[in-house]
Parts: C-alpha cells; sequence; structure tokens
C-alpha cells in the first residue's frame, strides 16, 4: 500500500466517523499499524524538529517498516545531535519518496490527516498510551463543600501548560497532549539540579517575559506556539520562564496516578525551590486558608488586580490522571476550547479576509460562529488551514440560539490552541 497516499485520503474529510471507518478496513495491516504507534505515541520522541535535506531512493528502496525500526536509534538516544541527522537522512535516503515522506510525518509526530490518540484506539484498542494529565473541576459549590480545610489557593496562570520530565539527567518538555516542546536549553539547569537525580515530573506553566514583564497571553503563547512546531529562536527561547505548582514522581506519573497528597507534593516542591533557587523558574503565588471566605475574598482581590481567577486546592488530594474534584477553578470571564469545523469569508471592511470561524464542542452539542478577537494579521492570515485546529474562545454565557441549538453568548477568539487535540465536550462548557 502507498501509506503517503493513504494518509492523504484520510485528510480529504474532517469528520472523525469517516477516518475510524477508512482506518478500521486496514485495521489487520501491521505496518499501517506500527506507523500510527510511533507518530502518536506521546512517550516517543525523536528529538529532531527539522527534516534534514535528502534525496529519497529513486527504486523501490528498502522496506518501510525497516526503516521506522531505524528510527529506535533516534528513539532511544543512541545516536544524537548531528549524528542524529545524519542517520535520519540516511534513512530518508534509503525509502522511496511516498515511504520517506510517511516518516517525515512520524518524525513530526503528527500524522497530518487529523487521526487523533483518541481515533487510534478507536480502532486499536489501548494501542497508544495516552499522554496522562491532570485537570482541574470547574466551578460548582457542591464541589468546593468537600474541599478539607485549611487548603490552598493558587494563582490561575495565563500562559501555556507544560511539563518538564526529568529522566536519566535529562530534560524534556511536553506540552498538555504530550508533544515535544523546544525550549533550546533554555530551563535545563534548573529542572535537573532540582530533580537532584530522581526521575521527575514537574507540572506547571509557560510564560514569556521582556524587560517590562510578562507578554500578554496572545502574544505569549505566539513564541510558544513555535516551541511546540520547533521553530522558536535562540533569542525568544530566552524570554521563557516557568511557574510550576506540582512534582510527581516519573513512575507514577506514567502509571496515571500518585497517592502521595498534594500538600506534601507541594512541600516538597517548596523545598527543592528553596535549596537550588532556580533562575528561570518560580513557584505559584500561594496562600493557605481556613475557609471558603477567605478563598472568594482572595479570589475577588486578584480579579480586581487583573488575574485570570484562582485555584483552590484540597491538601489531600492525590495526583491522577482525569479532571480532579479536589482542585477547583474559579474564573472571572467563561471560556472554552473548541473545534475549528469551518470559516466564513469576511464582509464590508474585511472582504477577501477571515470573517469568522465556525467552531463545536467534542461531541457537537454546543455550535458557535465567532467573529471577534481577531487582529489584522489574523483576519489576513488565518484560511482553511486551520479547520480542525482547536481554539480557545472566552464567552458571557451558555445559551439556546434562535435555530435552537446549544451556544455561547458573546464569545471572543483567543488563540489557536497548538498544544491541545480535543476540543471540551458540552458537559464541561457552563
Amino acid at each position: 500500500m502507498n501509506y503517503n497516499a493513504f494518509f492523504d485520503k484520510l485528510a480529504e474529510d474532517d469528520g472523525r466517523i469517516y477516518k475510524i471507518d477508512l482506518l478500521t478496513k486496514h485495521k489487520d495491516d501491521k505496518v499501517l499499524r506500527k506507523i500510527v504507534k510511533a507518530a502518536l505515541d506521546p512517550f516517543t520522541q525523536f528529538y529532531i524538529r527539522k527534516i534534514p535535506e535528502y534525496t529519497p531512493n529513486p527504486n523501490e528502496g528498502i522496506a518501510l517498516a525497516f526503516g521506522i525500526d531505524t528510527l529506535n536509534d533516534l528513539a532511544f538516544r543512541n545516536v544524537t545531535g548531528n549524528a542524529g541527522i545524519a542517520h535520519l537522512k540516511g534513512t530518508l535516503e534509503a525509502l522511496n519518496q511516498d515511504d520517506a515522506k510517511v516518516i517525515e510525518r512520524i518524525i513530526a509526530k503528527d500524522l497530518k490527516c487529523g487521526v487523533s490518540v483518541s481515533t487510534a484506539n478507536k480502532v486499536w484498542p489501548k494501542l497508544i498510551h495516552e499522554y496522562p494529565v491532570m485537570l482541574c473541576s470547574q466551578f460548582e459549590q457542591k464541589l468546593v463543600d468537600k474541599v478539607k480545610f485549611p487548603a490552598y489557593v493558587q494563582t490561575k496562570m495565563d500562559g501555556m501548560r507544560f511539563n518538564a520530565i526529568v529522566k536519566n539527567g535529562a530534560v524534556e518538555y511536553r506540552s498538555r497532549n504530550g508533544k515535544e516542546i523546544q525550549l533550546l536549553g533554555n530551563l535545563d539547569q534548573d529542572f535537573i539540579d532540582m530533580a537532584n537525580g530522581i526521575d521527575s515530573v514537574f507540572d506547571g506553566e509557560l510564560l514569556v517575559v521582556n524587560d517590562a514583564g510578562v507578554l500578554d497571553r496572545q502574544t505569549g503563547n505566539g513564541i510558544l506556539n513555535k516551541a511546540n512546531k520547533g521553530t522558536i529562536s535562540d533569542s525568544e527561547a530566552a524570554m521563557v520562564r516557568a511557574t510550576i505548582w506540582d512534582l510527581i514522581p516519573y513512575d507514577s506519573f506514567t502509571k496515571g496516578e500518585c497517592n502521595v497528597a498534594y500538600g506534601q507534593r507541594w512541600d516538597s516542591l517548596c523545598v527543592m525551590v528553596d535549596t537550588y533557587q532556580p533562575k528561570k523558574v518560580a513557584l505559584v503565588d500561594s496562600w493557605e486558608v481556613e475557609t471558603y471566605t477567605e478563598a472568594q475574598t482572595l479570589f475577588e482581590g486578584l480579579l480586581a488586580q487583573g488575574q485570570e481567577g484562582i485555584i483552590l486546592k484540597d491538601r489531600h488530594g492525590k495526583w491522577e490522571d482525569k479532571r480532579t474534584k479536589s482542585q477547583i477553578k474559579f474564573k472571572g470571564e467563561l471560556e472554552c476550547d473548541l473545534k475549528i469545523v469551518g470559516i466564513q469569508p469576511g464582509t464590508g471592511k474585511y472582504e477577501g479576509m477571515l470573517g469568522a470561524i465556525l467552531c463545536e464542542s467534542k461531541d457537537g452539542v454546543v455550535k458557535v460562529s465567532v467573529g471577534s478577537g481577531f487582529n489584522d494579521e489574523h483576519r489576513q492570515t488565518l484560511g482553511d488551514e486551520i479547520i480542525g485546529k482547536i481554539v480557545a474562545v472566552k464567552y458571557n454565557a451558555r445559551i439556546t440560539n434562535k435555530q435552537g441549538e446549544e451556544s455561547l453568548f458573546l464569545p471572543i477568539f483567543i488563540e489557536v490552541r497548538e498544544d491541545k487535540d480535543v476540543a471540551d465536550s458540552s458537559k464541561d462548557i457552563k
């Protein structure tokens, strides 16, 4: 089979059912299964972002399955740096043109056809270990009532969620969906020092700063999206700072559960920061509160200072690969992540440019047209290529529109979420 053409065919239709049906017809193809796993497994990284220049084999070339196996030397760091690049070039030049293009997709950790980990696992159950992430719950009084006080209140950050994974004395950075973030060594020594030889995962958020302070979300995350794509410059990487709030043993992280109470994990993190005094990594602002009233007062005070909100955290909560009920989000404005399913051309002064994006929740229940929040650059440059991407949208309320559909009142575009593959479900949109 021409696998490169097969992935192009998968990309022709954005519908998940279409992709599942087409993959299912070929689910017994061992090479296809191998390609999908290599490309989408978040715990398999190849540590090369830029494809070297190469000339593919004009003949049949080596078998694609063998070409994929050669990538293990990159994944296991048997060859790194220039040797790794030369190794990849050798593999690409031993393959025919179409098979070499498949290797490019694998190296990019993106099949470029809209197939996600959840879609792959629907066809091949448990093929890929989904990247673990603990998410906060939206505010609900019944959840707050279950929090055991004293508890922690921490500032809700307004950057990009990340993990610093320190393993065998080296560090790598991942977004919340497991994709590699290239920070060009900017933060490495701080995290290696704090881990002190123990395989650990630091959880937190990346921000971008200049001499005037922290850059606004759109500007800062625009730079961080370059780190997601591997195109960030040395000068931009030097502006990145990390704010952290959790520490999880690596083995517990990969298993998706850590029973050590959050209070103990936080205390360990505080000791690390106090001991090693990192230059570019800081703890999130945190307070201990005795009552819900104290938490609410802090929330209102931080909103008045221009902060986004707070996270109320139960000291006894464990770390778990799910939306936890022990950490609760208080926000001044509502926000959700939706999938872009279409675009509308602009009219009037925006003729020939982007007018609005059509968005849906993961389950297709909430549907909305978002036409506000775009700057001139967005309107001039964003087009069909963003269909299928996840976008952050700010809104005032969830409503039923004139067509009787679930929608959002006064939706405003915030940013394209390059660090996220799946939209919020309607049950998580308040």
